[in-house]
């Protein structure tokens, strides 16, 4: 029974597709279109053309965003004290030679590589590792967000620094959090908006040499510490409309891809001028409830939308596989993940249960309940919220999907615009579970979801517990579990990152946050 009102909603939420108005981001798929495919690159042999999906912020300053592609750009330019090995799960030096705690696990004194320099030409010291991890961590900038303590630093001597969380307490997850921590000059802290709001100015092998027309172009930094990649110039350009980017790399004017098209993959896989790398990322996509508006602050009603969601109808029939059923609050790819019931539960007779419980059955007093979400960036967005819409239909909830270009919806999700829902992905630069956690679910974050005392209580000891192990088991029995019991939102996929290469772009790699890693990158 459960297949054929899937099959059903499927058709209905294709039809919707066809005839859903609002976007003013070009194509939403349309990927599969007939383009002329060149054999030959028309970049340059020492140029990385890349196109990226999200728009640029109003800002460059790491401060000011938790920006997906603002993470990729500035990762080309600057670095962090500690680089996480993925393998392993565990730090490793960069920037920082050495780091140790005292006996109460609360003071980390760091060491620092000697000899480095910044693109301006200024020596890098524990002056600015210290301004960077404290005005990183700062509640006072939107950076601080990742961060579930502040950060009050100490310099003992030019390369030697000590952290301190500005509660006293320890922070479980400080080591893990500096392989995301970018550096920045305290020079350029000190002056922002001359500096940190118009360049990158960091310590990496690239350096920023213009920004302009939604386009950043950086090129090899001489006196970088480390060994220098061989490609010499990176351009690294927004563009909007999926079929574009398609275009650009179908064509040879782009040499990778970004955000590719579930239904354009089979095309690019069968075109032997270019390679499809398509992995799980950090990232999951979620449904987010504004708890600003009621009803979605009853928590019956949350259980309910997410109990009617068919998500292997998401993943199979949208998304033709190429994603992953969520099962919690965090990706696979992210330390101490773990699947937690009640998550990725599709079971309409439960939702109807739900629903009649919080005194709404079969949908009846509840408003119609607008769902924002983004075309251009997400890939199938606009189609899999049709798909949500009529499956929430199919019980009596009654809602609209209202598609905006990835601008407007940026404004709807940060600025607080009025709404009931809108869909969100959320891929932290790094595998510490508190840069999801900690961004979504403290008080005050982008839901405005309030955590109950039991819930704030598991918190605290998750932030403060700094011993593995343990932070595991809370993470694991507790933290999650608890998640799942309020449903503060509704993960919906793991996503599967699809990236289009160029076939004659050798040695490309990325991290689990979809970073690039230009180290043994060469063109043919």
């Amino acid at each position: 029974m459960k297949k054929k009102i899937c099959s059903i909603l499927l058709a209905a939420a294709l039809a919707l597709s066809v005839t859903a108005c609002g976007s003013s981001g070009g194509s939403t798929d349309g990927s599969t279109q007939a383009v002329t495919t060149s054999s030959e690159s028309k970049t340059d042999k020492d140029t990385l053309v890349i196109l990226g999906a999200e728009n640029w912020q109003a800002s460059l300053s790491p401060l000011k965003h938790t920006s997906t592609m603002m993470l990729h750009a500035e990762a080309i330019a600057l670095e962090h004290l500690l680089v996480m090995d993925e393998k392993t799960q565990e730090p490793q030096p960069n920037l920082a030679t050495e780091w140790s705690y005292d006996d109460s696990q609360t003071v980390l004194t760091v060491k620092l590589r000697e000899g480095v320099k910044f693109h301006d030409g200024s020596d890098f010291t524990a002056e600015d590792a210290a301004a960077s991890c404290e005005a990183y961590s700062s509640s006072q900038n939107v950076s601080g967000s990742w961060w579930a303590d502040e950060l009050k630093c100490k310099v003992i001597d030019d390369y030697t620094f000590t952290i301190t969380p500005a509660s006293g307490k320890p922070l479980g997850s400080l080591v893990n959090m500096l392989c995301s921590t970018p550096i920045m000059s305290a020079d350029d802290l000190a002056d922002p908006e001359n500096t940190l709001d118009k360049r990158y100015n960091g310590t990496g092998p690239y350096k920023m040499v213009s920004f302009e027309n939604d386009t950043a172009i950086y090129e090899l930094f001489d006196d970088y510490w480390g060994t220098l990649p061989k490609i010499k110039k990176i351009e690294y350009k927004y563009v909007a409309d999926a079929t574009t980017r398609l275009s650009a790399l179908q064509s040879g004017e782009a040499d990778v891809i970004e955000r590719v098209d579930s239904d354009a993959v089979s095309v690019l896989e069968s075109d032997s001028n270019i390679v499809v790398d398509k992995f799980l990322t950090t990232e999951c996509k979620h449904l987010i409830p504004k708890f600003k508006m009621p009803p979605m602050n009853e928590k019956l009603v949350r259980k309910a939308i997410a109990y009617a969601i068919d998500y292997d109808g998401i993943v199979n029939d949208i998304f033709g596989g190429y994603a992953e059923k969520a099962d919690s609050f965090i990706s696979s790819t992210i330390w101490g993940y773990k699947a937690v019931g009640g998550v990725g539960e599709y079971d309409p007779e439960k939702a109807a249960e739900c629903l009649k419980e919080a005194g709404y059955e079969n949908g009846e007093g509840l408003p119609e309940l607008n769902i924002y979400t983004s075309v251009g960036f997400y890939p199938k967005t606009k189609e899999y919220y049709e798909y949500i819409a009529a499956c929430l239909q199919a019980v009596g909830i009654n809602c609209k999907v209202v598609p905006l270009d990835t601008s407007s919806w940026g404004d709807v999700l940060y600025e607080g615009t009025p709404c009931y829902m809108i869909d969100c992905g959320w891929q932290p630069s790094g595998i510490e579970p508190e840069l999801k956690l900690n961004s979504w679910y403290a008080a005050g974050r982008i839901s405005h979801y309030e955590p109950t005392a039991e819930l704030q209580d598991i918190m605290d000891r998750f932030a403060t517990e700094t011993d593995p192990d343990k932070r595991k088991q809370i993470l694991q029995d507790e933290y999650l579990p608890a998640l799942a019991e309020e449903m503060p939102d509704i993960p919906i996929i793991k996503s599967m990152t699809i990236f289009g290469v160029r076939s004659n772009v050798k040695g490309l790699e990325y991290t689990s946050g979809a970073d690039y890693i230009f180290t043994n990158v060469t063109k043919e």
